[in-house]
């Protein structure tokens, strides 16, 4: 914008022609361009650090004013010289500083020279050289002041407009070249864009065909061949689009888009099967089913969009087909089945929870009548709601509950009782089966509740039943060993009684029955003593038939020990059962082994007894 070196040249001969020291700032202090200063400032002002933040600190106050809007200012340093500013403003803002100046209005009078004497003190130059430079400052009258600061304002005007004019140009030739780059970077852009759509269209596994604004196919990928069985060499440049996916030849919605057509004329043709798609207010989808398709049809879903250029005009249009018939028969095979699953689940006699993060998410109608409660006060609790603080077994519910949740999120079922409270208050003691399951890969914890309070106690009336029982049992076994030793007793005073009878009929009567069938006796006689000796045998054979006609010897009691020895008793127990005492049992034992002549072998008593059966 402007020749530096140029305005440094300049500024050098204005020094040497006047004297007069001139600059060019920047709003932050930056010099561009300066000549010469005055050596009271060169030496002395701009070398003290001290009288050098004073000079900077009144450019910054000078800066201040101008900003307000003043064209120049007239400003005096406190140091005690004269400088004239003029702000630089293109296009009104404020970018730099004009200054010129470092002069006195008049010579030094002892008051002037009192003043730089003070501040060589105070700042600690040197007086006589600080004096001497102060004498070397020019002195211009204000009026020549006037005339230069005129000069000075000329100047920044110039260059005010040559910078608004500058800019205004630059911006002009930066705005073309970025217009031509942006041109130039579209239409290559453009062109990118065309082969990568051809390619992205042609690699596409998505089935794609694309139309122009003329209704011929430009675009027909290979998915689109598999899908209706047309080749793109046989449909390209073509609208044989249009007899592919219905009987007859017929406009697609591609068509129609590319014909700017209504709403009524789009369903007059395709109903209530197509909808916007709400990425595009000109984008459409629909989903049908196409007969003509395929051996036995298909269920296609298809969008198209209309294809426009930078000015919004429609150049043609797209369509992408997607083969959903299997999808669709699933979610058919999908919806029957969890049409089935729900009708279990509800018909289950069972309570069925799903859990899922410790929150009950779904339940049965029989969950509802179990817990006494509707759907919204079921849903939304934690298992820990509906269960006491304490179990029954002296567990706490919330500590139990992770231990088992833990178990079985480790895929390990269980089957537990638990007590749950009812929405009113009242509680009941359920069995209950949990296990892990994933429902569209989420875990949840299928929890099966059957209220068991009833069986439970029915279990506790059989349990008391039995002890009673029990009790029972034991009174009638005591009673029964009682009866079972009355009878043996009665047993053996029975066979007793028989032996006895038995040996007295053989002792005393069978003998005289023999000896008087040797008597002369008449026939009737013999006839009555045949008929007596016949019914004596009756009334004895079924005694005779028992082991004791085998030791017919034996006195009852000796019959009574022998039979006991038979069954397996020993000798205490036989003398409890007969009363006597056990050494009379052994005398009796003794006796026996002697009247079967067993005394020194090493026959067993009870053995022997046994084979006499």
């Amino acid at each position: 914008m402007i020749d530096l070196k140029r305005l440094q040249k300049l500024f050098d001969l204005h020094f040497r022609q006047l004297g007069i020291s001139s600059a060019l700032i920047d709003l932050d202090g930056k010099i561009y361009a300066s000549s010469d200063n005055q050596d009271i400032c060169s030496l002395f002002h701009l070398k003290n650090q001290d009288t050098l933040k004073i000079c900077s600190l009144a450019y910054e106050k000078a800066n201040a004013q101008l900003a307000s809007g003043l064209s120049y200012i007239n400003n005096i340093c406190p140091l005690g010289l004269m400088n004239i500013i003029v702000p630089i403003r293109i296009n009104g803002e404020h970018i730099a500083n004009f200054m010129r100046g470092q002069i006195l209005f008049e010579k030094p009078d002892a008051s002037v020279v009192n003043f730089f004497k003070d501040q060589a003190q105070k700042w600690g130059f040197e007086s006589k050289e600080y004096l001497g430079a102060l004498d070397r400052v020019p002195v211009i009258s204000e009026a020549q002041m006037d005339i230069l600061r005129e000069r000075l304002l000329l100047l920044v005007g110039m260059i005010g407009e040559m910078g608004a004019f500058y800019l205004k140009e630059n911006s002009a030739k930066e705005e073309m070249l970025k217009t031509y780059q942006e041109l130039e970077n579209e239409i290559n852009l453009r062109k990118a864009e065309a082969d990568k759509l051809s390619q992205i269209i042609d690699a596409n596994a998505i089935s794609t065909f694309v139309i122009g604004a003329d209704s011929r196919v430009t675009h027909w990928n290979k998915a689109c061949e598999l899908l209706t069985g047309y080749c793109s060499h046989d449909v390209i440049g073509t609208d044989r689009h249009q007899e592919v996916f219905y009987s007859s030849k017929r406009p697609l919605l591609a068509d129609l888009l590319l014909r700017n057509a209504s709403m009524d004329d789009i369903f007059g043709y395709y109903g209530g099967k197509i909808k916007k798609t709400g990425q595009s207010p000109d984008s459409y989808e629909g989903e049908d089913f196409f007969p003509e398709i395929g051996s036995s049809g298909k269920t296609l879903f298809y969008t198209a969009s209309p294809l426009k250029d930078g000015n919004g005009q429609i150049t043609g249009a797209i369509t992408t087909l997607q083969d959903v018939t299997e999808i669709r028969m699933a979610e058919q095979e999908l919806r029957a089945s969890e049409e089935r699953y729900r009708h279990l689940f509800e018909s289950a006699n069972d309570a069925i929870l799903l859990i899922k993060h410790g929150i009950i998410k779904d339940c049965n109608q029989k969950a509802l009548f179990l817990f006494r409660c509707t759907m919204d006060e079921l849903i939304g609790l934690s298992p820990l709601d509906i269960s006491p603080e304490i179990q029954p077994g002296g567990e706490i519910s919330s500590v139990e509950m992770e231990r088992k949740t833990n178990i079985v999120y480790q895929d390990i079922p269980l089957t537990f009782e638990w007590r749950f409270i009812r929405k009113e208050g009242t509680s009941f003691d359920a069995g209950v089966s949990i296990s892990k399951i994933m429902i569209s890969e989420s875990i949840y914890a299928l929890a099966i509740i059957r209220d068991i309070s009833s069986t439970k106690q029915l279990i506790n009336a059989l349990r008391v039943r039995e002890a009673e029982l029990d009790e029972k049992t034991s009174y009638l076994e005591k009673v029964n060993q009682a009866l079972t030793a009355s009878l043996d007793h009665r047993e053996i005073e029975r066979r007793a009684v028989e032996e006895s009878f038995l040996s007295n009929l053989k002792k005393f009567v069978f003998p005289y029955i023999t000896d008087l069938a040797k008597c002369r006796l008449d026939n009737d006689a013999k006839a009555y003593l045949n008929i007596i000796e016949s019914n004596l045998n009756e009334l004895v054979a079924p005694i005779s038939n028992t082991i004791f006609s085998k030791y017919i010897n034996l006195t009852p009691t000796e019959i009574r020990i022998a039979d006991l020895i038979r069954s397996g008793r020993n000798t205490k127990e036989i003398a409890d059962i007969l009363g006597l005492s056990p050494s009379s049992v052994q005398w009796h034992r003794k006796n026996l082994r002697e009247k079967f002549e067993l005394t020194n072998k090493k026959t067993n008593l009870q053995t022997f007894l046994k084979a006499l059966c």
